[in-house]
């Protein structure tokens, strides 16, 4: 009976889990546990990055296969690729260098780079991710323990339940430090475009009407 009872206060202990928020850490504090090498070493951060780049050349065609081999010489690897278009995974730390190697690919004409914070989500999910590896522990003792067919049956239910619950949980974990530790970077390749003769027009009618109002 005794058994029975702890049965529904270990099902409250586990529900509780799915509600569970922790504030982030203070600037400065490292993150521990699974995720600490995602962090920024400096602010304790867990950061997403990605970037959007879009680069003129002669060979818009060739532009993907180059920029695969300018990803794996930084420890990167192509995610999907078209024909003049292509996205990169490179490792965070590397994302620096990798787009300042970028200009040899080709002349770049738009560049977007984003930062997401998502440290407090991440620390969220390794806390209630701990909390449910605690209420599975304690339901295998109290399998262990079970006397009764009754018991064993009611155990089960709610062990595979929190199971179920453990494993969605550490998907979803493992995914966003996945994300963390690779940056996203979409480059797209086109031809550059020349003016025609009127184009030249217009082209040299701005340079005089420029050098109108602003002398170098």
């Amino acid at each position: 009976m005794r058994l029975l009872l702890l049965v529904p206060l270990l099902v409250l202990v586990g529900c509780s889990t799915s509600h569970h928020a922790v504030s982030a850490p203070a600037p400065g504090l490292a993150v521990s546990g699974p995720g600490e090498s995602l962090a920024s070493a400096a602010t304790g951060r867990t950061i997403l990055h990605s970037a959007n780049v879009r680069l003129e050349r002669g060979d818009p065609d060739r532009g993907p296969g180059e920029a695969a081999q300018l990803a794996r010489a930084h420890g990167g690897y192509v995610q999907r690729s078209s024909t003049e278009a292509v996205t990169l995974r490179v490792p965070a730390e590397r994302l620096d260098a990798f787009m300042s190697a970028l200009p040899s690919l080709g002349e770049v004409t738009e560049k977007q780079v984003h930062a997401e914070d998502v440290t407090e989500a991440h620390q969220d999910m390794k806390v209630r991710l701990d909390n449910l590896k605690r209420v599975r522990e304690r339901y295998l003792e109290l399998l262990q323990r079970a006397v009764t067919v009754e018991d064993t049956l009611k155990v089960e239910k709610e062990l595979e339940r929190v199971t179920v619950e453990y494993e969605a949980l550490e998907a979803r974990l493992e995914l966003l430090e996945g994300q963390a530790a690779l940056a996203s970077v979409s480059l797209a390749f086109e031809r550059p475009t020349r003016p025609g003769p009127v184009g030249w027009v217009f082209y040299g009618l701005g340079k005089a009407v420029k050098w109108l109002f602003v002398w170098d």
